[in-house]
């Protein structure tokens, strides 16, 4: 899985948590301005987490400070795959075909909104300009619903009464200020970017119904009367697809839900506490974005090698293993740790180790041709001195595969010796070998 798709995985993700957590604590309460900014703080935090990387402050070298790097004293596993595994459908054009079908979408979605904002700027132009109780506005050729871009309101004044007139100016001169039009465009282009997400339509929907909270409590805070506003809000034409639009629709639906807003009860103001639990939420999809880093990393030991036809099988005088003249060995009496403050480490760190046993580690012809298949298990020490010593197998699969893993370890380079308290200690490690026919 490649780091575009990996990322873009835990952008959806994020979008689909905390729409769920928005709509379980946030949405029954008046604390309309509280509300936008969690919903605009729910798009930052979904494409920004996953780019950041904890990694340093999980780990330290010896001499910095932090938390020190623990290795699990069971190294990951590495999984040998025999040769017919040329022969495993390649599914790859999966990806291929669900790539294209992603940036089609993209591309659809892009245009589609580069058309609408065209559109709308052609119709801005179109219009004539004329002040209206101070308030200078776009009047629109034909009988529409008021609506607001940016810094442009624009109206059909001959269907509306004086009153209706001063109700639907400061309407949108609320959207107008508290530009408004950006939250769209933000919404919109996480639409654009996760079109297939079902959670980005619905927080750009909640955003849409967010603003027209806003600008309901400014009219009725300048003094108009609640009753005849809702009046008003009934009898307008209204547009279903409104909420849809990259504009701030007057008329915006669902109706009822406005409504019942405009007389909900001021939610008390111990209340905005809760909004601080978006923090420990968006901290735990950080640690969770970078313990699926840190996992990524260790889980390369899980990679599947094709052997080649030319290794050579071991002859039965070869299964013995002779064991090396100076073969280092632990002291009897010597303590052995599991875990360590500083745990040894392969020259160049874990990758390397992963990329020398699927370099080095073979399937023997003999053994495919035996049918010989499963987990081997070694167990070895990692001396004080960085030496490999005692190695055996805890689990055994035959002779030929047993000999196999042992060979390997016992190639391995010198390792940089653990630490305790300062001081270089011998530690157990396991490693778990899968030989895998096909």
């Amino acid at each position: 899985m490649t780091p575009l798709i990996l990322y873009f995985i835990k952008v959806n993700i994020a979008l689909a948590v905390l729409y769920m957590f928005y709509r379980l604590f946030f949405t029954k309460d008046t604390f309309f301005g509280l509300r936008r900014v969690v919903l605009i703080l729910i798009y930052f935090v979904s494409f920004i987490y996953p780019l950041i990387n904890l990694e340093g402050w999980m780990t330290k070298s010896g001499d910095n400070g932090g938390l020190v790097t623990i290795y699990s004293k069971i190294l990951p596993e590495i999984t040998i795959v025999s040769s017919s595994a040329d022969k495993v459908t390649d599914y790859s054009w999966i990806w291929t075909v669900g790539t294209a079908l992603y940036f089609t979408g993209v591309v659809i979605f892009l245009l589609r909104t580069i058309l609408e904002l065209v559109s709308i700027h052609h119709s801005l132009r179109r219009c004539s300009k004329e002040k209206i109780n101070g308030v200078e506005v776009c009047l629109l050729p034909d009988a529409r619903e008021p609506y607001s871009f940016f810094k442009w309101i624009c109206i059909h004044p001959t269907l509306h009464s004086d009153n209706e007139l001063n109700q639907i100016l400061i309407h949108e001169q609320t959207h107008v200020r508290s530009y408004h039009s950006i939250d769209i465009l933000l919404a919109q282009t996480a639409i654009v970017l996760c079109w297939f997400n079902p959670f980005a339509w619905l927080i750009r929907r909640e955003i849409r119904i967010n603003h027209e909270y806003l600008a309901d409590k400014r009219v009725i805070a300048a003094g108009y009367d609640k009753k005849t506003y809702q009046y008003h809000l009934i009898g307008m034409q209204h547009q279903p697809l409104a909420a849809a639009n990259l504009y701030n629709n007057f008329s915006v639906l669902p109706l009822k839900k406005r409504i019942k807003m405009l007389n909900k009860k001021r939610t008390r103001n111990i209340m905005k506490t809760k909004y601080l639990m978006f923090l420990p939420v968006a901290a735990l999809l950080l640690l969770f974005s970078n313990c699926g880093n840190k996992a990524k990393t260790e889980s390369q030991a899980t990679t599947e090698v094709k052997d080649t036809t030319a290794m050579v099988a071991p002859t039965p005088k070869e299964e013995a293993m002779p064991t090396t003249e100076k073969e280092p060995q632990v002291a009897e009496g010597d303590k052995v740790f599991e875990i360590v403050e500083v745990m040894p480490e392969f020259p160049g760190g874990m990758s390397a180790c992963l990329q020398y046993l699927a370099k080095n580690i073979k399937y023997s012809t003999e053994a495919q041709d035996a049918g010989q298949q499963g987990r081997v298990i070694v167990q070895f020490i990692v001396t004080k001195e960085g030496k490999i010593a005692n190695p055996k197998i805890v689990r055994s699969v035959s002779t030929i595969l047993d000999n196999e893993a042992i060979r390997v370890v016992k190639n391995m380079p010198d390792w940089k010796p653990g630490t305790q308290k300062g001081v270089p200690v011998n530690v157990k490690f396991t490693l778990p070998v899968t030989f895998r026919l096909q």
